[in-house]
């Protein structure tokens, strides 16, 4: 079993689940009706783990009232259900096909949703991870109040409860344009790496955590082919799925967490509405703005709008938003937060916040180099970077700051002044 949990309070909150048991045998995994139900698949997943050694981690959490079964075929039928945990870690494959349009892409924690399926083919039950991970640049559609997955970019992977990668997909612009996995098929084969990256990080209740730290790398082959595997399969069926329910009951969920619950409160309705058709995305963007916080409280020790702080947590937030989202979606994001501030301030955080876009594309090829096991020195060079941009007067204020609305201010060049560290 890889450690890789334990939250990290002021960055990092994810999507995940880890399966590392055996086979508990096959009476265990059958039932005898005909109709599997999300009651069914709870009670054998309950009972399964009961029976086991070891599956995911302590503070895993199916999140059963999100579930959503479907019938794949006569057959063969499945549920699956989202998963809140805190565990980190990262997923990459070396893409080697010859005519991919997209470079080899790491992502990281909210950019991964993790999903539990427990799938009943034959009579026999099985459990199967999910990871879809989402290209930096993807914007979901939404469609009657729903994620519409025709226009998904990304890779899906599936594994065992060994944790063995069993397949996986590859979309561009909707469509399904290659599968990865340890057998050969398909044209256009290539062999090629999966590597998953895990991390832990020490907390202690009443004092806060530690630093992520990285434990180790897993690895293996697999081949990538060409083409689709077919709309019709489990694994088109379950991502699907994946992306297009929504439920309150996940919402929920999320909001029992501190940090997003405090999230959730100091955003605008515009900013509400657009999250709640992207649940996904709610733990990275909570955990973007609380890392610009943290920074900007540390490095200012003040937190109150309109002086070169304020300018510097909206600079790296912007930023910290274009690594994890792409800059066309920070961009909505720090848009949709601006909607309601009165005409002098939206006009300085917007400015900021296009300056933590400026910063992003000045660095990206910078960040890129930056070893996936290490996400903190990219969070580094984000900050150092706005510090000396703020400091070069290239960031907006107000002054005189702190004063009511309708007090005549006027704008000024950031400075080097009012550090504290």
């Amino acid at each position: 079993m890889k450690k890789c949990s334990i939250r990290r309070v002021e960055l990092v909150i994810a999507f995940a689940f880890v399966f590392g048991c055996k086979d508990t045998g096959e009476k265990a995994n059958v039932l005898p009706s005909d109709d599997f139900t999300v009651g069914q698949a709870q009670k054998w997943y309950s009972d399964f783990r009961k029976s086991s050694r070891s599956v995911g981690q302590p503070d895993d959490k199916v999140i059963w009232g999100a579930a959503t079964q479907r019938k794949v075929a006569e057959d063969d039928e499945i549920v699956v259900a989202p998963v809140l945990s805190g565990n980190f870690l990262g997923c990459r494959i070396k893409d080697g096909r010859k005519d991919k349009r997209k470079p080899d892409e790491e992502n990281v924690a909210g950019r991964i949703h993790r999903s539990l399926i427990v799938r009943k083919v034959r009579g026999k039950i099985e459990a199967i991870e999910m990871r879809t991970v989402f290209d930096a640049d993807y914007e979901p559609r939404v469609k009657n109040g729903q994620i519409d997955p025709a226009n998904f970019e990304g890779k899906v992977y599936f594994f065992d409860m060994d944790g063995k990668l069993v397949n996986g997909l590859i979309y561009e612009e909707g469509k399904q344009v290659a599968a990865f996995g340890p057998n050969k098929g398909g044209r256009t084969s290539d062999m090629v790496e999966v590597c998953t990256d895990w991390y832990h990080q020490g907390c202690v209740d009443g004092y806060g955590c530690s630093g992520w730290v990285y434990q180790e790398t897993t690895c293996e082959m697999v081949y990538v082919s060409a083409g689709s595997s077919g709309s019709g399969t489990i694994w088109a069926n379950s991502l699907d799925v994946s992306l297009s329910s929504g439920s309150a009951v996940l919402f929920n969920e999320l909001m029992q967490l501190p940090y997003i619950s405090s999230f959730w409160g100091g955003i605008n309705d515009t900013e509400k509405d657009y999250f709640l058709n992207r649940l996904w995305m709610i733990p990275q963007a909570a955990s973007a703005t609380a890392a610009a916080m943290s920074f900007a409280e540390w490095f200012y020790c003040d937190l109150s709008d309109d002086g070169n702080w304020n300018a510097y947590k909206h600079a790296v937030l912007s930023a910290i938003l274009c690594m994890e989202f792409g800059v066309s979606t920070a961009l909505q994001i720090t848009n949709n937060h601006e909607l309601e501030s009165p005409p002098n301030q939206m006009e300085m955080d917007l400015h900021n916040n296009d300056l933590g876009v400026k910063i992003y594309k000045s660095i990206s090829a910078s960040l890129a180099t930056v070893p996936i096991h290490n996400p903190g020195l990219k969070l580094a060079l984000i900050a150092d970077t706005a510090l000396k941009k703020i400091a070069l007067g290239e960031g907006k204020r107000l002054m005189p700051v702190n004063v009511s609305i309708g007090t005549p201010q006027t704008f000024f060049w950031t400075n080097g002044a009012n550090r504290c560290h």
